[in-house]
């Protein structure tokens, strides 16, 4: 399968090679074969618009050749009357041929000779164009008439001395050129000999009488300069000086082959995709004809085992009447071997049941059917089990024919019908003697068909009264719609189990039951059997828990929970005051559970009113509020009430208290879950906390900056996987002559860019989320590994020490952890110190003084750090097993220059001296100082 997963995507992407190819020399194709065809139809074009062009000058210049004829002839023969008949017979052929605008008489310099104005520029123009091709009629530029339209001059010489002066319209030239299909952006234009435009297929007001470089060729571009491509053919002056031009924009005969080329493209991705999906196929094919030849491995298996549980095996007989079954069938039947004679077989067969199953057997090898009998079979044992036997003839192409089939242990599935009989009966003993109202009813006709003992006495009814009733008669009237809605839905299979409804007695008092039903066949009829369960006294009871479990049990407020579900059933926006009361827990801790719950009950007694208020009011167990304010009342009102409350103190009959409250206030819009404004206005309240504020409004920063502190644990916890920390040595120096005398390990974070995270930013906050521990176990072992380098390298005898945690210290096996490391790396007792503060030995002094023995035991030695500034007690300090106390930087601080700093610092030399402790000074950074701790006895 993986080769041909192969070979298709090899001939694939030849196919699709081949396929490119050749849609590629289909669009060229197509391409060229459609400019070719524009070039031959704007050559097409332009040989028409010739035509007409020259056609139509024809005309005209059979018209003047007329005139001026007839104009030699009368000044031959009546020169008087010449000028006068003349213009009668110019005047004669203007109104046979409209696009003549005008014709004159006029002399060698373009003068009038008798009507007309003439033009004086003809001898220029004539002169510039000479006819051609056997033709007396010139061509000259264009002049404006006085109505605005353009006019083509045109001159005949008639005699010597005398011209014809005729100016054409350019309409029809204007028409016939606009009137040709050259496309959208297309240009079809006639020139003069001069370059002079006389007719524009686009905008010809504004580009007739534009000038173009002459003479025109195919290669020109002609305006509009609209940076169009176009396929240009032009005409070559023939008898009159004036060419046509036909240009069809690139852009329009191509227009058609852009489509063309965008479904090769989908046709060619189509390709892509098919094949694509045709290789995904074939891939999740191998998948799954692995997953299935898994699955048939794994089927055997579970075949086998289905055979053994179920206790299935198989058997086949022969033609000789040789019996054979399977080793599964030998073992789960205890049969001594795997095959015998029929006879054999038969003789173990209950006598009973010989002769049954040996005609079975008879008739299925003559091919009468597949045979299927139960019968019983004696063991080696003696003992008899219970065997249902399948089987058919098989007759396969080439191999000798012989029955075969299955055989189960049904010994068990026969006992069970057994039980089941008796279990009938006695299902009729318990259904009359329970005590719970047992019925049936039909689903038809709702009509009762039997009804025990019990339901007798709970509904007050005689037996002969129910069976004549339906279950409506035991139900109120108006819940008579929603026994039909649950017959429907039980009709169709869907029956409501468990559901209290309300029953009615004969008496016409009311109880609830929890009807349990079931649907079942009855005498051939579709009925229900019911369990009608009393419940009137539980789900009262449940009532009750119901509303404990939505209100504090000390209070009678309501759960924060069901404030949420409350606010979110009622909708609408809303704006929440969390309370947070710093003390309160305190009172009850210090003073009593008596105290503190007259306290509580007081303040409960202040809320209230303000909930009944302003909206809803919560308790958070511990020392937290929530007021919900109502979407109609003014938040900001409520919160100056709330604040009024909470300052005034507490006052109970012995006592008087004040807390210190912190207020967090978010709103939220109507449709927002009501647990995520609360839990806004809860952070909030732990912004004003830090921030020493008495009310504080959520807004997105606060949000930011408790994201970051979970953030950053999240990145401490990954820290402390992949080892990110790493530990510095600071050494612990003899005073008298500098040698180390141990090595103080400092906890550092590198950053990926170079940068450190010192310890005071992220210690407190593994503390508060229960990091540190996991964080000084690191620590630990890492300060081990390094006095086993400080062994190899010949400084065994220098300890590393190791600061402690208060919530390490109280809060792990700190002892285990230590021996754990000790014992890993193989160190010597000593090798490792714990640095513990004095403030954290004052928490919990008891359980500290047994944790520092237990280290002492293990030869793991304690010092006292920042000795001086817990406030311990001596008395008690006197009695730690301590090795060593660390001075405080503090009073290190100038202690050769400070009277102050100097008497501490000998009170507490002579303190630890007096204690027979070792005694560190911490900080000490000038000459001067170690100077005097050296010649005071520091050690």
């Amino acid at each position: 399968m993986a080769r041909s997963l192969r070979a298709v995507a090899g001939f694939g992407l030849l196919l699709a090679i081949l396929l490119a190819g050749f849609l590629a020399v289909i669009l060229w194709h197509d391409r060229s074969n459609r400019l070719d065809a524009a070039q031959r139809q704007s050559q097409a074009l332009v040989t028409g618009v010739d035509r007409l062009l020259q056609s139509e000058l024809a005309t005209v210049e059979r018209a003047l050749e007329g005139i001026a004829s007839d104009g030699r002839r009368l000044f031959d023969r009546v020169p008087e009357d010449a000028p006068s008949l003349l213009q009668a017979s110019i005047e004669d052929v203007l109104s046979r041929n409209l696009v003549l605008h005008s014709v004159e008489l006029v002399n060698d310099s373009g003068q009038p000779l008798e009507f007309g104005i003439g033009d004086l520029s003809m001898p220029v123009w004539t002169r510039v164009s000479m006819p051609a091709g056997g033709t007396r009629l010139q061509v000259g530029p264009l002049q404006v008439a006085d109505g605005g339209e353009p006019l083509l001059r045109l001159a005949m010489p008639m005699e010597p001395g005398r011209w014809l002066l005729a100016r054409l319209r350019l309409g029809e030239a204007q028409e016939a050129v606009v009137g040709l299909d050259a496309g959208r952006r297309g240009v079809v234009a006639i020139a003069t000999a001069q370059g002079e435009l006389v007719a524009h297929s686009q905008d010809p007001a504004r580009w007739v009488g534009h000038r173009v470089a002459t003479p025109l060729d195919s290669t020109m571009l002609l305006p509009p300069d609209d940076g169009e491509y176009r396929i240009a053919a032009v005409s070559a002056p023939a008898r009159f000086p004036l060419q046509a031009y036909v240009g069809l924009a690139r852009s329009d005969v191509l227009a058609p082959w852009w489509p063309l080329m965008y479904s090769a493209i989908v046709l060619y991705l189509m390709y892509w995709f098919g094949f694509g999906y045709l290789l995904w196929s074939m891939r999740g094919n191998l998948a799954e004809q692995r997953r299935l030849g898994e699955e048939l491995r794994t089927g055997a298996a579970e075949l086998a085992l289905a055979h053994r549980v179920g206790r299935v095996g198989t058997w086949w007989m022969d033609a000789a009447g040789e019996l054979h079954w399977s080793r599964s069938s030998q073992r789960i039947f205890g049969l001594p071997q795997r095959n015998a004679r029929r006879d054999d077989v038969l003789a173990r067969v209950h006598v009973d049941d010989r002769a049954m199953l040996a005609s079975m057997l008879d008739d299925t090898w003559a091919g009468k059917g597949p045979m299927s009998v139960m019968f019983r079979l004696f063991g080696a044992g003696g003992s008899m089990r219970w065997l249902s036997a399948r089987g058919e003839l098989v007759q396969a192409p080439r191999t000798a024919p012989r029955l075969t089939g299955a055989l189960v242990d049904v010994s068990e599935r026969i006992e069970g019908e057994a039980r089941i009989e008796a279990a009938e009966r006695q299902f009729r003993l318990v259904f009359d003697r329970s005590p719970i109202p047992m019925w049936l009813f039909d689903l038809q006709t709702l009509h009762f068909l039997e009804v025990n003992h019990a339901a007798l006495e709970q509904y007050g009814y005689s037996r002969d009264e129910f069976l004549s009733m339906s279950i409506l008669d035991i139900r109120p009237a108006d819940a008579r719609s929603e026994v039909h809605e649950s017959l429907g839905l039980a009709r169709e299979g869907h029956v409501r189990d468990a559901v209290v409804r309300t029953h009615r007695r004969k008496d016409g008092s009311l109880l609830e039951v929890r009807g349990h039903v079931a649907g079942i066949e009855f005498g051939g009829v579709q009925a229900c059997m019911v369990l009608a369960e009393d419940v009137s006294k539980s789900m009262a009871y449940e009532r009750e828990l119901a509303y404990r479990a939505s209100h504090n049990a000390e209070t009678g407020l309501l759960t924060v929970r069901a404030l949420a579900e409350t606010l979110d059933f009622r909708g609408g926006p809303c704006t929440v005051a969390y309370l947070q009361l710093r003390g309160l827990r305190m009172i009850g801790d210090t003073l009593g559970r008596e105290a503190g719950d007259r306290v509580l009950h007081a303040l409960v007694a202040r809320l209230g009113g303000l909930g009944a208020r302003w909206g809803l009011l919560a308790y958070e167990p511990g020392e937290d509020f929530v007021l919900a304010i109502s979407g109609d009342q003014d938040p900001q009102r409520a919160l100056e009430a709330l604040q009024e409350v909470v300052a005034e103190p507490v006052r109970t009959p012995d006592s008087w208290h004040q807390l210190e409250a912190r207020i967090g206030v978010a709103t939220g819009a109507a449709g927002e879950q009501a647990e995520q404004v609360i839990g806004r206005a809860a952070q909030a309240a732990h912004a004003a906390h830090e921030d020493r504020v008495p009310v504080c409004w959520f807004e997105p920063g606060i949000a930011d900056r408790l994201s970051e502190r979970l953030r950053l644990a999240g990145r401490i916890h990954q820290a402390i996987e992949r080892e990110e920390f790493v530990l510095h040595f600071q050494p612990i120096q003899h005073a008298d002559d500098g040698s180390v005398a141990a090595l103080e390990a400092l906890l550092r974070w590198p950053q990926p860019d170079g940068s450190w995270i010192g310890p005071d930013q992220f210690i407190q906050l593994c503390e508060d989320t229960g990091l540190i521990i996991a964080l000084g176990r690191w620590v630990i072992r890492a300060a081990a590994a390094a006095q086993r380098q400080l062994v190899m390298a010949g400084f065994g005898h220098v300890p590393v020490a190791v600061n402690v945690s208060a919530v390490q210290f109280f809060g792990s096996d700190l002892a285990g952890d230590f021996v754990r490391a000790i014992e890993e790396f193989g160190l010597e007792r000593g090798a490792l110190q714990v640095e513990l503060t004095e403030s954290s030995l004052m928490h919990k002094p008891a359980q500290a003084l047994q944790a520092m023995r237990l280290l002492h035991d293990k030869g793991i030695s304690v010092s006292l750090d920042d000795f001086g500034t817990g406030f311990s007690s001596m008395s008690y300090l006197q009695h730690l097993p301590l090795d060593t106390l660390k001075i405080d930087r503090g009073f290190v601080n100038d202690v050769e220059f400070n009277p102050r700093n100097a008497a501490i610092c000998r009170a507490l030399l002579s303190l630890g001296h007096s204690m027979g402790l070792k005694v560190i000074a911490e900080g000490v950074e000038t000459p001067g100082q170690q100077a005097w701790l050296a010649a005071h006895g520091c050690d």
